[in-house]
């Protein structure tokens, strides 16, 4: 392998993963702490789903399976964390789960939690879990676990009670006794209560038959297989990097061509990275010892470890060895094998040359580990956990680990047994006496039993490993040996069935093929018997073989003790604990022994051709799934013509497209539309028309080769086509088309008008009843339409109906006909241009009524349909007389009906102006002040009253008299704004004021003064508000014109502010005056610094008679007598000097404050500036 330059660290994330020692302390702390997956999503959302449904006498019992440490327990108290703590169901992250959690009462449902295994009975455990729910105090009635219960809803009548069965924590054994029949009591009593009650199946009552049959009679199971397990580590542990997946599969790759027998897949690997697949699988028997041993905390303390290796290294059995191995130590049954493994490590393994002691080690551990399972491991086996390998020679790592146990053997004979099967394989493992009595006992009681014990228990084994296997399990008391599945291919469902033949009561091919249901069009025919090739059907169903390899003698031996396990009360009395660890490891040898016999190993006989089962199909959990994949060759060469549909097309697709797509109606609908796309356009079956899809009609629908193909059918005789006919028809090669896309087909056909559904009545489905449900079970055949017995003059009275012209004579003349197509296209301009569909959909909810409604549906499903017709028609793709029919199909051949739809498009339109109209007004009118006349205000009352009645009763003279009312309202009120505008905006007087303020020399020195921000102040600011009014005097804006779009000027002119215009001079000047004094008090507070300015620019100013200026301002600041009218060069120095101290930064917080007091920020950056100067302690420095 060339070197990886990636550390782990480069590939993955390793995330924490703390375990709660305690699930039930902290509710909100378990739900957090708990991983969803899709399936435990699904699960969840379904069991929650479930208890929103239980009411009084109508309770259910749920039970999940699943190996031990998949996460049974946390599952079962983040579930009772919901039901039982409202306050915690918005904190769910998953969706799927809080939507189902919204379905619960807004109660805390009242939870019962029963602990196996900490009493002597289960009736003793559920007292107790009452008492300790509702108080020691609470009185129990009887002494049966049915009025036990019964006592505890009795207190929550109207609230459902959750019973929550799981084994107890701190147990460190498995519960020694047979629950089943006890749960089966406690599941019948909540069916006929108000109760739900949730069990964790442990590994005693795991496999809910035998003794514990009673829990599959009476329990709904659900099981958690250890694909939530991969899914949380590949998601929540060990999430991976971007673009790292090249890596990851150049490392599996490398594993798997060079360690013996490194079976996982690269899709396995790939999740578990860099955690060893192996550790998934020997993790539940490290749990049956080790109780506390958390798989998923064990990962995520173990990638910490591995971040800094090379991306080549994996988390492998040996640290797993070392995790559990002093609580192993602690077990009674392993003591003697942990003797012979210190025996081994200190007298063998430390003798064993330098090179290969640390092989050695690994070894001895991985033979502990895996002999857990009480079969024990292959050498290869053990290769390919510890990652023993020789890259040079891939054989020789599998002979170097069988030396070493050789060795081990040689050592101690007595310790290590070793066993080789009829495959050849032979298995190592450490010996322990309890199992090898154990095992006597199994195998005494496995020869007793008869090989049909071998067929149940195959059945079983599917039913268990795919979900959709319903075939009975007893092939005696049930022969039925078929079963209906179906396969997803190009988006479409085929219907098939499993035929089952492992016995010679199942006969041959042919027999088992009488009766194909015509809805099937597959037969997959699983052959346990004698090699056979299997006859192609003479329907046309296509027939595939599948062919399970031979079972091995050690392997039929290993599902007979498993039977007895499951079934022996004895071998449970005599054994006890160990007859748990047995059945689970018995448990998974059986179904890797199915998964060898039927996917492994076992192929598909297609057409002559052998098939392999891929990688992807062996790791289906269904049927579905299975022949979905594997039977994918047999569908792309029987039906090359099918068409491909991005999704799964489904019945409810197809009632969806046949009620909406062809009535007109709701032809629109987004998800309408969606539909089409997906499935009417590979179908052919409609067109694209702008940006909406629409069906094809005429030519264009007979071009399409299985419409041609049921047109002909219809043609060639006189009496109706039976559907199933139809269906054998469509079904054929080279298209092959699945029923729901043969509905499709035909409703299509019916909607042209040309054919009709016959019902097993005798009833006619035409184009007109296709808006409602169609129940297809109800059709038994097609027949040609009777539509087109329509008389000539039937047609033509329906021409002039349509276009309201009586001068058309006949619709046979050639002349005529292009006449009316032109009428209709003129008809079609009208319609496009009242866009009378559209625009009612874009009408604001508010404004619509169930009145209106009704009103709208009716034109788009009869006009909206017609014009669809109308189009085809103009644009040749259809005649006119397809308009026609159409229009006595949509009409019903009655004048009363287009009478009203014509009444309804006339309300609807105007309706819709009037809608338009009230938007306009309100728009306006709200925007527009009040005035001061009584009939303005009259108008405006009137006229917004007529705009509500013109939308709630709908008319065109309504429509006018608001029109007449919004010209009158809104020539009245641009006449009173206007000569109001011009009083105030255009008045000579106020500008005369203004302008006499701007000339006087007090304006002239407070204007020049305030240019210096330092002697800004409040006056200043109101002053410079009110200047910037009066500059907007005179407007020149034709204000007549901006009231016809809004009832305002672009000036700042308001109505309600006329008065304040009109004292706006008198306030500037009382603002000027005050400012002026401020100014003059300002420059007293700085005449110390204002002097000393004066004093430098009349020793530095070369101007004399600015000099002098600056010399008498030193004589006004001297005398103390007040600063009298300055002249304008005295104005000029000042400002001067005065502009020179503010560049300096000598403005002060409280000057800044003044300057900016409007808060609008507008001061001068320039005065702004750093400065170390300090003219007082209120300085502030400003960095620009």
């Amino acid at each position: 392998m060339k070197r990886i330059q990636e550390k782990v660290k480069d590939l993955v994330q390793v995330r924490s993963f703390a375990p709660l020692p305690d699930l039930y302390s902290d509710s909100e702390a378990t739900l957090e702490n708990y991983r969803f997956t899709d399936g435990t999503s699904t699960l969840m959302a379904n069991w929650l789903d479930a208890v929103s449904r239980v009411s009084f006498e109508n309770g259910i019992a749920l039970a999940l399976a699943g190996y031990r440490g998949v996460g049974k327990s946390h599952f079962l108290a983040a579930f009772g964390a919901i039901v039982s703590k409202p306050e915690l169901r918005s904190k769910l992250a998953d969706g799927h789960v809080s939507a189902s959690a919204q379905t619960l009462m807004r109660r805390h449902y009242p939870v019962v939690r029963v602990w196996r295994g900490s009493k002597a009975t289960l009736l003793e455990e559920v007292i107790d879990g009452v008492k300790a729910a509702f108080g020691p105090e609470t009185a129990i009635e009887g002494d049966s676990i049915g009025s036990v219960l019964r006592s505890g809803a009795s207190k929550w009548a109207d609230i459902p009670l959750v019973v929550i069965v799981d084994t107890a924590m701190d147990r460190a054994t498995r519960v020694a006794r047979d629950d089943g029949p006890a749960l089966g009591e406690l599941a019948e009593v909540a069916k006929s209560s108000n109760v739900v009650v949730c069990a964790a199946l442990d590994d005693d009552i795991a496999g809910a038959d035998g003794t514990n049959s009673a829990i599959s009679r009476t329990f709904q199971i659900d099981f958690l297989d250890q694909e939530h397990l991969y899914k949380v580590v590949d998601l929540h542990i060990f999430p991976k990097n971007h673009n790292v997946t090249p890596v990851i599969s150049e490392i599996y790759d490398f594993f798997k061509s060079v360690v013996p027998n490194f079976r996982w897949s690269a899709q396995r690997f790939s999740s578990l990275y860099p955690l060893h697949p192996g550790i998934l699988e020997i993790a539940p028997y490290v749990r049956l010892f080790v109780h506390d041993f958390a798989l998923l905390s064990f990962a995520a303390e173990a990638g910490e470890r591995i971040l800094g290796r090379p991306a080549n290294s994996l988390i492998a059995l040996d640290e797993v060895f070392d995790k559990a191995e002093n609580n192993l130590r602690k077990i009674d049954d392993l003591k003697e094998a942990f003797v012979a493994y210190d025996k081994l490590n200190s007298e063998v393994v430390s003798k064993v040359p330098v090179m290969q002691r640390l092989q050695a080690k690994l070894v001895l551990k991985a033979l502990l580990l895996l002999s857990l399972d009480g079969r024990g491991a292959t050498a290869e086996d053990i290769c390919a956990s510890m990652l023993i390998f020789d890259e040079a020679e891939p054989e020789k790592a599998a002979s170097t680990v069988r030396g070493i146990i050789e060795m081990f053997s040689t050592a101690l004979p007595d310790d290590i047994s070793i066993q080789t099967v009829s495959g050849g394989d032979t298995y190592y493992s450490f010996r322990v006496s309890s199992k090898d009595d154990l095992n006597s006992a199994l195998q005494e009681g496995a020869s007793k039993l008869d090989s049909s014990v071998v067929r149940s228990a195959i059945r079983r084994l599917m039913q268990e490993r795919f979900g959709d296997f319903t075939l009975p399990i007893d092939p005696v008391a049930d022969e039925r040996s078929t079963m209906e599945c179906v396969t997803l291919w190009r988006g479409g469902y085929r219907r098939g069935r499993v035929t089952w033949r492992d016995g010679e009561e199942s006969g041959g091919f042919e027999a088992q093929s009488e009766g194909m249901p015509d809805a099937l069009d597959w037969e997959v025919v699983v052959n346990f018997l004698t090699a056979m090739s299997a006859p192609e059907p003479d329907d046309g169903t296509s027939r595939v073989v599948w062919k399970p390899d031979d079972l091995r003698v050690e392997e039929i031996d290993t599902i007979l003790r498993h039977h007895v396990l499951q079934n022996d009360i004895s071998i449970s009395e005599q054994f006890g604990e160990n007859v748990r660890a047995s059945l689970h490891a018995h448990r998974i040898a059986c179904e890797k022994i199915l998964d060898r016999i039927m996917l492994e190993n076992g192929k598909l006989v297609i057409d002559g051709f052998d098939y392999n089962f891929t990688e992807e199909a062996r790791g289906s959990t269904s049927l579905t799934d299975l022949f979905s994949i594997m039977l994918e060759p047999l569908f792309e060469t029987r039906y090359p013509e099918h068409p491909y549909f991005a999704e799964p097309l489904g019945m409810s697709e197809v009632s969806r497209l046949v009620s909406d797509l062809y009535s007109g109606s709701r032809q629109n609908l987004a998800e309408i539309q969606q539909l089409a796309r997906t499935y009417g356009v590979p179908l052919g079956l409609v067109r694209e028309e702008g940006s909406v899809f629409v069906p094809v009609t005429g030519d264009a629908l007979d071009s399409i080769p299985a419409a041609a193909l049921v047109l002909n059918l219809v043609d060639t005789v006189e009496d109706d086509v039976p559907l199933r006919q139809v269906y054998g028809e469509l079904k054929k090669a080279p298209r092959g088309l699945v029923r729901e896309a043969q509905h499709l087909i035909l409703a299509s056909l019916v909607a042209d008008r040309r054919i009709e559904f016959v019902t097993s009545g005798g009833d006619r489905i035409n184009s007109r009843s296709l808006d409602l449900r169609i129940i297809w079970d109800e059709i038994a055949g097609i027949a040609k339409t009777k539509e087109h017995a329509v008389s000539s003059k039937g047609l033509l009275r329906w021409a002039k109906l349509i276009t309201g012209d009586d001068s058309f004579t006949s619709i046979s003349d050639k002349a005529e006909k292009e006449r009316l197509r032109q009428t209709f296209g003129k008809w079609l301009e009208d319609w496009d241009r009242s866009n009378a569909v559209a625009r009612f959909e874009s009408v604001s909810d508010t404004h619509i009524n169930t009145r209106m409604w009704t009103h709208a549906a009716r034109v788009k499903s009869t006009f909206g349909a017609l014009s669809a017709e109308m189009r085809n028609a103009v644009d040749g793709s259809s005649t006119v007389e397809d308009v026609l029919y159409r229009a006595i199909a949509i009409f019903a051949d009655l004048d009363e009906e287009i009478e009203r739809s014509s009444e309804s498009l006339k309300i609807l339109t105007s309706f819709l102006d009037a809608c338009e109209q009230r938007n306009m007004i309100a728009t306006y009118v709200s925007a527009a002040e009040l005035t001061a006349v009584d009939s303005i205000e009259m108008t405006r009352e009137a006229l917004l009253a007529a705009s509500d009645q013109a939308i709630l009763n709908p008319a065109e003279g309504r429509n006018r008299e608001v029109g007449y009312l919004w010209e009158r309202f809104q020539k009245e009120f641009s006449e009173y704004f206007s000569t109001q505008h011009n009083l105030i905006m255009r008045s000579h007087d106020l500008q005369e004021k203004y302008d006499d303020i701007r000339r006087t020399d007090i304006w002239f020195e407070f204007e020049s003064l305030s240019n210096v921000p330092m002697l800004r102040g409040r006056a200043w600011q109101k002053a410079r508000t009110l200047k910037r009014q009066l500059e907007q005097l005179n407007c020149t804006f034709d204000v007549s014109k901006a009231l016809t779009i809004s009832p305002t000027c672009i000036c700042s002119f308001r109505l309600s502010e006329m008065e304040n215009w009109q004292e706006l001079p008198a306030e500037l000047w009382a603002s000027v005056s005050s400012g002026l004094t401020e100014v003059r008090a300002k420059m007293n507070e700085r005449k110390d610094l204002i002097v000393e300015g004066l004093q430098r620019f009349a020793k530095s100013e070369a101007d004399p008679e600015a000099g002098a200026a600056a010399n008498e301002l030193l004589k006004i600041f001297a005398s103390g007598t007040g600063i009298p009218k300055l002249s304008r060069l005295q104005l000029d120095v000042l400002g001067h000097v005065l502009g020179s101290i503010s560049s300096k930064g000598m403005v002060s917080t409280n000057d800044l404050a003044e300057i900016d007091e409007a808060g609008d920020g507008d001061v001068d950056p320039n005065y702004l500036v750093a400065s170390k100067d300090v003219f007082n302690e209120d300085i502030v420095l400003i960095e620009m």
